[in-house]
């Protein structure tokens, strides 16, 4: 193959419960991962030494913390999920959520392996590990018990139900304390670990997110609540000591010494709050890091603390004055990928509040950033065109000069009515949608200075949008499918219109067949030889909401937001069929082809498979 690459996991594809409605038409048929970038939404952190472990929705990332401004990645490890971890020695433990517990071979931190997982009947919200044995949080299924002696052949060995959702785990002595969701703390005997007891309970105000414990307390972060804690001298009668109205919805919690570090939601920020006398907790310190402040975990190191955001990566806060925490540096994450197009060897990806990413594709299995636009926000829809790229955001359209991607420039903008969503590019001439306005034509003759060519007015949201020749084909999700004859930017017209029975978000021509990705109607294969009289020639249902669609010869492809890629056969246009899926841990936003990849915008991330 021209490229290499090295494929962490091959996912196989046919997923009991989860296949779209439609026929399978080969089980050998498979999608397999290559790669990825660009991951968010970042979980959870462990810090040992210089090295931090992190759980993403997409797995697990390796940190190097030795330059405490600049936080840099050494590995990652796609998981399909990654909601909590456990690190013992060279292993990390993993609760990926629907796909269980995973575990992860780190003796070489350059090039973790997954070694072995488990499928909980539930979504694995965090693990605990002692010796042989971890500890699994499972959401609705409560307390996971698994023998991991042999890494690699992990074996389930007792469970107990928790009445609420087992959001977190903390292991003390022979004990567990698992915050429960809107159940509460729970207390449960793990003596012996084939036979987990629940010794007692306590019912938090509002939901019980995370829990620490020292000494005799333990602390409970309960959300709206704020702090909660506990004294649990007596594991079998805890009673609550006092309740700490926190800065915002308490969510994580870590007690280190006299204070307790706790990370807030909803522009909450950090607090750092003095418990020497847990019967009197009073703030001592309270930090803003980032524009929106949402501290999903927390994690403490000697003189510093380790914020998980959910949306903006780990922030670095010297705690030494804790009266003072001070913002030292962070390992940044983009916000939600949107779009991503190939460029030759390049892929260029569009994410809100992190602008235009230029990728070097030469080595899969090695992805790298090569350069960004500044962030900016709103963003919709993108595309790139020699040394020229294109990106519509709320107020319009924005022109940047590519010539040197370790210095994208803008050089242009535009304002449309509505908000502007896609774009397509052909020669000099920029093709764009946008909501409550329609279609509008745009010249690049001069970058510097798009001039606007001609519009054509639509009612309702215009999401989709493919050009070929003389011809427009827009997909509205208010009105159906669209055919405009373009031949005069000046007069456009339209020639053709189809009512579909969905919400029309995609589409993509090939020939005289237009795909249209048709939200919870699916996939229709609709005939377009006759402009004026388009028809549905055939229809492929999906369980979830077809927003993106992609078609490459035979095959079409298809991003469905709520479970993931799907890859069709449409030889037989009038019995279009599933041949594979590949199930992602975000949720798709855009398809595109790259020879004989597929690039999938998968809001949390970029992935690219095969």
């Amino acid at each position: 193959m021209r490229k290499k690459f090295a494929a962490s996991i091959l996912v196989m594809v046919f997923l009991a419960g989860v296949m779209p409605a439609c026929k399978i038409l080969s089980p050998k048929e498979e999608i397999r991962y290559v790669d990825s970038i660009l991951w968010t939404k970042a979980y959870d952190i462990k810090v040992s030494g210089e090295r931090a472990y992190c759980a993403f929705l997409d797995g697990l990332m390796i940190l190097d913390l030795t330059n405490k401004r600049r936080p840099a990645q050494i590995s990652k490890l796609y998981l399909g999920g990654g909601n909590g971890i456990a690190v013992e020695g060279p292993v990390a433990y993993v609760a990926a959520g629907k796909h269980g517990l995973c575990i992860a071979d780190i003796s070489d931190e350059t090039a973790p392996r997954l070694i072995g997982s488990y499928k909980t009947p539930g979504e694995a919200r965090d693990v605990a590990v002692m010796g042989n044995f971890a500890f699994v949080a499972d959401a609705s299924e409560g307390l996971q018990v698994l023998n991991v002696s042999r890494p690699e052949a992990p074996v389930l060995i007792a469970a107990l139900d928790t009445p609420g959702s087992a959001e977190d785990i903390i292991l003390a002595g022979n004990l567990a304390y698992v915050a429960d969701g809107e159940s509460g703390l729970q207390i449960i005997d793990l003596q012996n670990p084939e036979e987990p007891r629940q010794v007692a309970a306590h019912d938090t105000p509002d939901k019980a997110e995370r829990v620490a414990v020292s000494g005799e307390y333990a602390f409970v972060a309960d959300g709206s609540s704020g702090l909660q804690i506990l004294n649990i001298g007596r594991p079998e009668a805890p009673e609550l000591v006092t309740s700490f109205t926190t800065a915002g919805y308490a969510h994580s919690i870590k007690v280190q010494g006299n204070y307790a570090y706790i990370g807030n939601l909803y522009d909450g920020g950090f607090q750092i709050v003095d418990i020497s006398d847990p019967g009197a907790p009073f703030q001592v310190g309270w930090r803003k890091y980032t524009m929106y402040n949402e501290g999903w975990e927390v994690a403490v190191s000697g003189e510093y603390a380790y914020v998980v955001d959910y949306f903006a990566g780990v922030y670095v806060i010297s705690v030494q004055n804790p009266a003072k925490p001070r913002s030292v540096g962070y390992y940044y994450t983009p916000g939600s990928i949107l779009a991503a197009e190939a460029m030759g060897d390049r892929i260029c990806a569009l994410g809100d509040l992190s602008g235009l990413q230029v990728i070097d594709g030469t080595e899969l299995g090695a992805l790298k950033v090569l350069g960004s636009t500044s962030p900016f926000r709103g963003v919709h829809g993108m595309t790139a065109a020699g040394q020229i790229g294109l990106a519509t955001d709320r107020w319009g359209l924005r022109v940047f000069d590519f010539s040197n991607v370790a210095s994208i420039k803008p050089v242009g903008r535009l304002a449309i009515p509505g908000v502007a969503r896609a774009v397509v590019v052909r020669g000099d001439l920029a093709f764009l949608t946008a909501d409550l306005s329609g279609f509008h034509v745009v010249s690049l003759e001069d970058p510097s200075s798009p001039q606007l060519l001609g519009s054509f007015a639509m009612a309702g949201f215009a999401y989709g949008l493919d050009v070929q020749g003389d011809r427009a084909y827009v997909a509205n999700s208010d009105t159906g499918f669209h055919i405009l004859d373009i031949k005069d930017p000046a007069h456009i017209s339209q020639v053709g219109f189809l009512e579909t029975p969905g919400l029309a978000t995609g589409v993509s021509v090939q020939d005289d067949t237009a795909y249209v990705a048709d939200g919870d109607a699916g996939l229709h294969v609709v005939d377009v030889s006759d402009p004026a009289a388009p028809r549905i020639a055939g229809t492929c249902a999906v369980d979830g909401f077809a927003n993106s669609v992609k078609a490459n010869g035979r095959f079409v492809y298809v991003s469905d937001e709520s479970f993931g890629l799907l890859k069709i056969d449409v030889s037989n246009p009038r019995a279009p069929k599933v041949v594979a899926a590949f199930e992602t841990p975000g949720e798709p936003a855009s398809v595109n082809v790259w020879g004989e990849y597929v690039l999938i915008a998968d809001s949390f991330s970029l992935i690219v498979v095969k």
